[in-house]
């Protein structure tokens, strides 16, 4: 007998046959008419060439043959449900595979913490990684699209491949660092001392600073810059041991306030507030690792309840 040409459905059908003993109740448990049930019957008796099933007062009962094909039957669809129809899913006591997120330093102060600490409090296998590649979406893509990474978590205003799905997070605005001891700056910075004084930047690949410096521009400001630093993190002890200022988005600011003597301010004006994304590519829509991580990414930071147009297809 050749699998190509039985209908593994009759397999279905023998088998409630065998656990129902009437085909009345076996159509009523298949949500089949009680002739369709009998149709199959017939096909059934024609495929194994045996009966299967005689007639009895109390309903049906099955043939010598019926009794021995009932356990690999039962077997076989028992395998079918479990192994190859049973949807994907992941137990992070016991996942083994690492977790990669692309994301800048500002990225690692905001996210990482966070993220680390939920993963930890369960005591799962999970490795993260956390990887920092240059802003352009012709390199963020492919990384996403080959699995290289699972996500990239950012400000990504260039990022717009028709293959990525993106969730909004949160929106962050800008605020001003300096040391508590600056010799001319107190509780507030005004515009004046913001535009007199001497600035520290962060230039490294994804820092808004050219975006800033446009938006300055175009209110008729401009800063003196004479530090400039490729990461986040080397902004609190150069503030502390001097009279520089920083500008950063409000979530770094907080958390580098922790590292050092250096105070929090409002800026003097206003900045456009920057959207914060995660990025996931269309392949792994549906992987069970990546909802998992990109779950407790949404559950941690999305600060609305809905999602941006393009989260959903």
């Amino acid at each position: 007998m050749n699998i190509r040409h039985v209908d593994l459905n009759l397999l279905v059908i023998f088998d409630a046959l065998l656990r129902a003993e009437s085909v009345t109740r076996a159509a009523q448990q298949l949500g089949m008419s009680q002739p369709a049930t009998s149709l199959a019957l017939n096909k059934l008796r024609k495929l194994f060439d045996d009966p299967l099933f005689v007639r009895t007062s109390a309903g049906i009962s099955p043939t010598p043959h019926a009794e021995r094909l009932a356990a690999p039957v039962a077997a076989a669809l028992d395998h079918i449900q479990s192994q190859v129809l049973q949807q994907p899913s992941i137990n992070a006591e016991r996942s083994q595979r690492s977790v990669t997120l692309i994301t800048h330093d500002i990225g690692e102060l905001v996210f990482l913490p966070p993220i680390t600490r939920h993963i930890t409090s369960a005591k799962p296998a999970v490795a993260v990684e956390i990887r920092t590649i240059d802003l352009a979406a012709s390199q963020i893509e492919p990384a996403l699209r080959s699995g290289e990474a699972d996500l990239a978590l950012g400000h990504y205003p260039g990022l717009h491949s028709a293959a990525l799905y993106q969730q909004r997070l949160f929106t962050h605005s800008f605020v001003c660092l300096v040391r508590r001891a600056h010799a001319g700056i107190g509780t507030n910075i005004t515009r004046r001392q913001f535009m007199e004084g001497n600035h520290a930047i962060v230039n490294s690949d994804g820092s808004c600073n050219d975006v800033i410096e446009s938006e300055l521009r175009a209110l008729g400001l401009q800063r003196h810059v004479v530090m400039r630093v490729q990461h986040y993190l080397g902004l609190p002890m150069i503030l502390s041991e001097s009279d520089l200022i920083a500008t950063v988005p409000l979530a770094i600011g907080k958390n580098l306030t922790r590292m050092a003597d250096i105070k929090l301010m409002r800026l003097p004006f206003k900045l456009a507030p920057r959207i914060v994304t995660q990025h996931w590519h269309s392949r792994f829509h549906r992987d069970p690792s990546n909802r998992w991580i990109r779950g407790i990414v949404s559950d941690l930071f999305v600060h609305r309840s809905r999602s941006t147009p393009t989260a959903e297809r």
